[in-house]
């Protein structure tokens, strides 16, 4: 049972680790870890992640515009898994406001995570995307 329960956590680490390589390799960059995903239009707010207390953290737009209709997602299935949106639903964000959510962190569900931020710069604009990186802990 222990081995069975073992080779799963290490399947699913696995698919996360090609799921990463995957989309590093999509982009040529291994080098842009805080970024690795940015639209090239969507300089007008910048977004960071922040330590808050345990498991929760800071989605915080850095401005200088408002992003509106902001939410968050896990980019990966295990980053999916681990992440739980504290405030639930879209958000907008002006310039210095945050945006809270929780990384569990678990056993076989831990280290560093990406989440996905999509945001409109115009209530009723295009939808814009970045991935961002969760340091681990």
């Amino acid at each position: 049972m222990l081995f069975g329960y073992l080779t799963l956590a290490s399947n699913r680490r696995s698919k996360d680790a090609q799921q990463r390589a995957t989309l590093v390799a999509a982009l040529g960059d291994p080098n842009r870890a805080q970024s690795i995903l940015a639209d090239n239009e969507s300089g007008r707010a910048d977004f960071m992640i922040r330590h808050k207390a345990g498991e929760t953290w800071l989605l915080v737009n850095e401005g200088p515009d408002v992003a509106f209709m902001v939410e968050i997602e896990g980019l990966t299935d295990l980053d999916k898994k681990r992440l739980i949106e504290v405030a639930a639903g879209p958000a907008s964000l002006g310039e210095g406001q945050a945006k809270e959510f929780v990384l569990v962190s678990r056993f076989t569900l831990s280290g560093p995570a990406n989440v996905v931020v999509s945001y409109r710069l115009e209530p009723g604009g295009s939808q814009l995307r970045r991935v961002l990186q969760v340091p681990a802990q």
